[in-house]
């Protein structure tokens, strides 16, 4: 009998991207982190935390004997607990018993990736596609697993096709969307970068979509079409602070200074008492630097990019804090190096 998280994992490893937050734009950053949390927390309330289940799965396993279901199972709490090292010996064990099994080499090679191993990551991504009779979802996910791989390479163009191509395979995977905008972003392809979002808020209708193709569209300094999209977001939205920010772009573009101050200035004072004492999530604190960096206050702003990289901003927190930097007159681009975010 299938392990009973196999559900949960298929789901988990179809939806998920790599490292602290998918790679998208800063209007649309989701946290990777809070999403597992909010996994985990169902997990750990069915078995009373993930070390009691490694307790459990590993009684099981000397009662029992060694099966992939129960090594996949152990593996993924020891992923909880960001013990990578040990969920990798697991799902190797695993892998041994059952060479064939997509959902342990497709793990296994989300392991090895998270661990910097993205050379191992790729040959069981490869190993894992000419597994026969995969689940259009499951090669989806291999395939963005594989762009990680690619990016982790520094394969851009290798990066987006595999975007595409897992597209294909399922038109459904939101993040998959996501993640080939800000490839095309980088490589300057803005057309398609829109044009590729619009079908994707056909296919799914997702509102991260839509947000994304309005920082697209403002990317390309398509103001007027932006703000003309931005309005019925805001009116119908409770939380206003991001949709501000990204209103003030589109009339700074139009040369609407006045307003745009305003939208800023309003949008701080949201994000001021929506900020916890204790910033875990980056962004908020993103929200507050662009804000910041908008009405010119440099200082601030490089502040604020500093902190959101120590809690999953990651690179590209530290790229607008460094663009600052270096854009502050007189002053020269100082060594910055950002406080690692704690993984759970």
């Amino acid at each position: 009998m299938p392990c009973p998280q196999r559900r949960l994992h298929r789901l988990w490893s179809e939806s998920r991207a790599v490292d602290g937050g998918l790679m998208v734009s800063r209007g649309t950053r989701i946290s990777w982190s809070l999403l597992c949390a909010f996994l985990c927390l169902g997990v750990a309330c069915a078995h009373n935390g993930p070390e009691h289940q490694i307790e459990a799965l590993s009684e099981r396993l000397i009662r029992e004997g060694a099966s992939a279901d129960v090594l996949l199972e152990r593996a993924i709490e020891y992923r909880v607990l960001g013990k990578l090292k040990e969920a990798a010996r697991d799902l190797q064990r695993a892998v041994r018993l059952a060479p064939g099994d997509s959902l342990v080499l497709l793990e296994l090679a989300q392991i090895e990736l998270q661990r910097g191993r993205g050379s191992e990551a790729l040959l069981w991504v490869r190993r894992a596609l000419q597994v026969p009779g995969l689940a259009t979802g499951e090669r989806a996910a291999i395939l963005m697993i594989r762009s990680h791989c690619r990016a982790a390479e520094g394969s851009k163009l290798e990066a987006l096709e595999d975007c595409s191509e897992a597209l294909r395979w399922n038109p459904q995977l939101i993040s998959a969307y996501l993640e080939r905008s800000a490839w095309q972003q980088r490589l300057q392809r803005p057309r398609e970068r829109i044009l590729g979002l619009e079908e994707g808020i056909r296919r799914t209708g997702a509102g991260l979509l839509v947000a994304e193709r309005i920082e697209a569209l403002l990317d390309d300094a398509q103001w007027q079409q932006a703000l003309e999209a931005i309005e019925p977001e805001l009116t119908s939205s409770r939380l206003q602070g991001t949709w501000k920010i990204r209103r003030a772009r589109a009339f700074k573009g139009l040369s609407r200074r006045t307003e745009a101050d305003r939208d800023l200035q309003s949008a701080l004072e949201e994000i001021e008492l929506r900020m916890p004492r204790v910033v875990k999530d980056s962004s908020l604190l993103m929200d507050r630097a662009l804000a910041r960096e908008l009405l010119g206050q440099t200082e601030a702003a490089i502040q604020d990019y500093k902190l959101a990289a120590g809690c999953g901003g990651g690179e590209e927190a530290i790229e607008a804090g460094r663009r600052l930097r270096r854009t502050r007159s007189g002053r020269p681009l100082w060594p910055w190096h950002p406080r690692r975010a704690t993984q759970h």
